[in-house]
């Protein structure tokens, strides 16, 4: 009988016996949640030098003589002189050289007669470079005892006592309007020219904005007309001269052009 009680009370033992819980699930928890705090002290430490980074070149860069501005350097000049431009851009030795204004100082060199364009740029670590483009003189305008110089756009931008060799003179008979009219319409011919042919052209004349004549090595005369039709004109003159030389050429009707003597 004793030994069939014993048997019951080990089977009711072992059938109600606790399972046995497992701690890798709260130990992955664990290693993650430590994991993730190096990560977030290790983001704000980061955050703290590139901040750190930042403000101390920007200190240097705009508040200390480590990228000031000391010297000026001019390119492209001929006419002008590099004082000259270097004096117009205005720009301040011991500046920060991020601080200085390249387009406002650009635009300052654009206003010496002499330049048609400017460039400044930044040359680290203490230079800025002023490159400019001259006008090119394309033809003399009479004025009082001398002439004026003007580029093809017909900004004067100098003088002379003298013809100068090269240069066709633009002489005009009438009034300063008249003058006014004629000079572009001038100087849209000789734009028009191929360069060869521009440099034949030793005058031009006109007494009123249609009536252009262009004088050529030679003594050629070309009625050119009006300003307008520029391109097709010189077109024109380029094909007459090729199919034989003469005296005259007509070719302020760009759809007839003539030639004759």
């Amino acid at each position: 009988m004793s030994g069939e009680v014993d048997g019951d009370d080990t089977a009711r033992s072992v059938g109600t016996a606790r399972p046995k819980v497992s701690t890798l699930p709260a130990r992955l928890y664990a290693a993650r949640m430590r994991s993730r705090e190096r990560w977030r002290r290790l983001s704000v430490t980061v955050t703290i030098v590139v901040i750190l980074v930042f403000v101390a070149a920007y200190v240097v860069v705009w508040h200390t003589s480590f990228f000031a501005l000391t010297s000026v350097r001019v390119v492209g000049e001929k006419n002008v002189s590099a004082q000259q431009v270097i004096g117009v851009a205005a720009l301040g030795t011991g500046t920060a050289l991020v601080s200085v204004d390249t387009a406002g100082a650009a635009t300052r060199v654009e206003q010496l007669p002499q330049v048609a364009s400017a460039q400044v740029s930044l040359s680290w670590p203490h230079t800025v470079v002023i490159s400019v483009t001259e006008r090119v003189p394309a033809a003399l305008v009479p004025n009082g005892a001398g002439y004026d110089i003007v580029d093809v756009s017909g900004v004067v931008f100098g003088t002379a006592t003298r013809p100068t060799a090269g240069l066709a003179v633009i002489q005009i008979q009438g009034s300063p309007a008249v003058k006014a009219a004629v000079v572009p319409g001038a100087l849209a011919a000789l734009k028009a020219l191929p360069a060869d042919m521009a440099h034949q052209v030793t005058g031009i004349s006109a007494s009123s904005a249609y009536s252009i004549s262009l004088t050529l090595r030679g003594g050629i005369t070309v009625d050119w007309g009006g300003g307008d039709d520029a391109t097709a004109k010189a077109a024109d003159l380029v094909a007459l001269l090729r199919l034989g030389k003469a005296a005259r050429y007509d070719v302020s009707a760009p759809d007839a052009p003539t030639m004759s003597g």
